[in-house]
C-alpha cells in the first residue's frame, strides 16, 4: 500500500503528468463542444489531430519543462483560462460575436507550450501548431480555401468519363451524362481525404526527419494521390449513376465500397512515404558509415 501511494505521489509531482492531463481536458471539452454546440458528430480530422498533437508531445515528453519566462506562463494560462470560460458559457450571444470561438485548439495548444516552453522555444514545436490549426479552421473556411480542388476533381472525372467513352459536360461542379447528372460535394471531394492525412503526414515526418525537398515531394505526392484514387471513385459512381444501378451506387458511395477507397488512399500514400523515407534513412546511414570510417 506504501509503495502504491508513493508510486501515485510521484506521477502527481510529475510536470509531464500535468501537461498530458490539461492537454487531455483541453481535447475533451474541445470535442465535447463539436458535438453539443455544434450540433455535429467529431470528424476524424478533429480525433486524429488531438492524438497526432499528443503524440508529438509525447515523443518530446523528456523536453517538456517548465521552462517559460513568468510573462509566457501568465499569458499562456490566461489564453487557456479564457478559452474553457468562453465554452462555458454557451452557444447563443457570446458565439455570434467571438470570431475566435473556433479557435479553441490552437489558442490552448499555444498557451500550453508557453507555459512549458516560453516564447523562444515555441518555433521549435511548429508541428503542433500547425496541427491545432488545422483543426480548428472551420470546415467552411476550408472548403472556400480548397474550393479550386473540387474544380480539379471535377474537370478530372469530365476527362475520366470522356476516357471511358461517355458523354458528359461540365458545368462547374456538376457533371452532365446522359441519364442524370452528378454534383461533386465537399464531403464527396478531395478535401475531406486531404484534410484528414495532413495531421498523418505531419507525425510522420516528424518521427522519420528528412530533407525539405523530400518533404515537400511528400505533401504533393499525397495530394495528387487523394486526388487521382477519388477520381477514380467518382467515375465509378457517376457511371453506377448513370446506368440506374442505385444498389451498387449506394454500397460505393456511402456504404463498404467508401471505405475501401479510403484504405487504398492510406496504402498508396504509405507506401510512397515508406520508399522515400527509406531511402533517405539509408543514404544517412551510409553517409554515416562513410564518415565513421574516415575517422
Amino acid at each position: 500500500m506504501e509503495s502504491q501511494l508513493q508510486q501515485l505521489k510521484k506521477i502527481l509531482t510529475d510536470r509531464t503528468f500535468w501537461i498530458f492531463a490539461t492537454l487531455s481536458c483541453l481535447a475533451t471539452l474541445h470535442l465535447y463542444s463539436v458535438w453539443k454546440i455544434s450540433e455535429r458528430v467529431p470528424s476524424l480530422l478533429n480525433f486524429l489531430g488531438w492524438f497526432s498533437i499528443g503524440f508529438l508531445l509525447w515523443k518530446r515528453k523528456f523536453k517538456l519543462r517548465f521552462r517559460g519566462s513568468l510573462t509566457a506562463a501568465i499569458l499562456g494560462t490566461i489564453l487557456i483560462l479564457w478559452m474553457i470560460i468562453r465554452h462555458s458559457l454557451g452557444q447563443y450571444y457570446l458565439s455570434k460575436i467571438d470570431v475566435l470561438y473556433s479557435f479553441f485548439p490552437v489558442i490552448t495548444c499555444i498557451g500550453l507550450l508557453l507555459i512549458t516552453t516560453g516564447f523562444r522555444r515555441l518555433i521549435n514545436y511548429k508541428n503542433e501548431v500547425l496541427v491545432a490549426t488545422l483543426i480548428s479552421l472551420p470546415y467552411a473556411s476550408l472548403y472556400n480555401i480548397l474550393k479550386p480542388i473540387v474544380n480539379i476533381d471535377a474537370q478530372l472525372l469530365n476527362f475520366m468519363l470522356h476516357y471511358f467513352g461517355f458523354q458528359s459536360i461540365r458545368q462547374g461542379a456538376v457533371i452532365y451524362l446522359q441519364n442524370g447528372a452528378v454534383e461533386i460535394m465537399p464531403s464527396c471531394s478531395s478535401v475531406g481525404p486531404i484534410l484528414t492525412m495532413l495531421p498523418f503526414i505531419v507525425v510522420l515526418l516528424s518521427i522519420y526527419p528528412t530533407s525539405k525537398a523530400k518533404q515537400i515531394f511528400i505533401y504533393i505526392s499525397t495530394i495528387f494521390s487523394i486526388i487521382f484514387i477519388n477520381s477514380i471513385r467518382l467515375s465509378l459512381l457517376a457511371i453506377l449513376l448513370n446506368k440506374g444501378d442505385m444498389n451498387n451506387f449506394n454500397y460505393w458511395h456511402v456504404g463498404g465500397g467508401a471505405g475501401i477507397f479510403s484504405n487504398l488512399i492510406v496504402f498508396l500514400i504509405g507506401g510512397i512515404s515508406y520508399q522515400v523515407l527509406n531511402k533517405s534513412s539509408k543514404h544517412n546511414k551510409d553517409g554515416s558509415d562513410k564518415l565513421s570510417s574516415k575517422i
